[in-house]
């Protein structure tokens, strides 16, 4: 049987404590960027650094499953 270009995964890789632990801490920067968007539309003299914490907050949460995960497990 041939197989298109992306390969299916390996059924141990998926189930890995890297991948549970890569996805919490994604979970944890897309939380934290939420809050930080909110603490920039209140107001305060720091709104420039929160929003700018907050782009990069969620820019890493999406970077960690897609991109940095399978880098480091050579998927």
């Amino acid at each position: 049987m041939t197989y298109p270009v992306i390969e299916p995964r390996d059924e141990q890789s998926s189930e890995s404590a890297g991948r549970v632990v890569g996805t919490f801490f994604a979970f944890v920067f897309l939380v934290g960027g939420f809050v930080l968007f909110a603490l920039s539309f209140s107001g305060d003299e720091t709104v420039s650094w929160t929003f700018l914490g907050a782009i990069a907050s969620i820019t890493l949460a999406f970077m960690i499953p897609t991109t940095i995960l399978p880098a480091i497990e050579g998927d």
